[in-house]
């Protein structure tokens, strides 16, 4: 057994696994050894992912076809994985939603939240004191590099994701002492679906592929509270964060969300 399987269990749970982020995490816990379990809301995708690597890993991939917005997600969960040895959630789903904020509908905004806070809460909550209890597990709570900076356009999105980002430094302090490991990642642009849905043409040599940030989240699980994605990306955030006023700071990511998409 593998070092990474011993700490963390057979089975992983990763939300918003049928694509992305959350795919890239699938295969790279297959790629250790890890019963990776596919929870996401679209059957079709969720079962070309499982199909997939089962075709080129040994392991016991399955899907879990759960609404994370619906009051009851946490019961579906739980019956799912109660006879498995689980000792890895990654929360990876997320609602994104582009465009000035009152412009939106309230429902929305209110679906973001159910996904990614909610979610967030009750997953770390449970699995939090379940990992305690057994004096090892991990969890990592993707939030994203936008929760660093409050921005024109995803400024509901950059405030979930700030959300995500302080409970997993606060858990990650809260329980390291009992053997859990937590990692708040911030992923930049990703190769994503979800990247090209204001701009289907977008493109350019600072979007990272997928799988280049999960291996990195992986490797980093256990060893600091977070994570910017990318040697650019933390090069970035560090002059945005250190030398730039609030206020500019503020213009500048702002004035570049403009730019990306099309925005007069």
């Amino acid at each position: 057994m593998s070092d990474f399987k011993s700490k963390y269990g057979s089975y992983a749970l990763v939300t918003g696994a049928a694509s992305g982020i959350g795919a890239a995490f699938a295969e790279a816990l297959a790629q250790r050894g890890i019963h990776p379990i596919i929870l996401d809301i679209n059957v079709e995708q969720a079962g070309h992912v499982v199909k997939d690597i089962k075709t080129k890993y040994d392991v016991d991939a399955r899907a879990l076809i759960v609404d994370l917005s619906k009051p009851d997600f946490m019961r579906q969960i739980i019956e799912a994985v109660n006879s498995l040895d689980v000792g890895l959630v990654i929360h990876s789903a997320a609602v994104s939603i582009i465009g000035d904020y009152l412009d939106l509908p309230i429902a929305q905004h209110r679906a973001l939240v159910g996904v990614n806070v909610t979610a967030s809460m009750e997953l770390a909550y449970y699995f939090g004191a379940l990992f305690k209890a057994k004096k090892r597990g991990g969890i990592i709570l993707v939030s994203s590099a936008s929760a660093l900076q409050g921005s024109a356009l995803v400024q509901h999105y950059a405030a979930s994701k700030a959300y995500i980002l302080m409970l997993a430094e606060g858990l990650w302090f809260e329980l390291r002492s009992h053997g859990v490991d937590v990692l708040g990642l911030m992923p930049g642009s990703t190769e994503t679906p979800a990247i090209h849905i204001g701009d289907p043409d977008l493109s350019g040599s600072y979007i990272m592929p997928a799988d280049v940030v999960a291996r990195e989240a992986l490797d980093t699980l256990g060893k600091q509270p977070s994570l910017i994605s990318g040697a650019r990306n933390r090069r970035d955030f560090f002059f945005l964060t250190r030398f730039f006023s609030r206020k500019r700071a503020v213009e500048v990511v702002g004035n570049r969300l403009l730019k990306i998409y099309r925005r007069k």
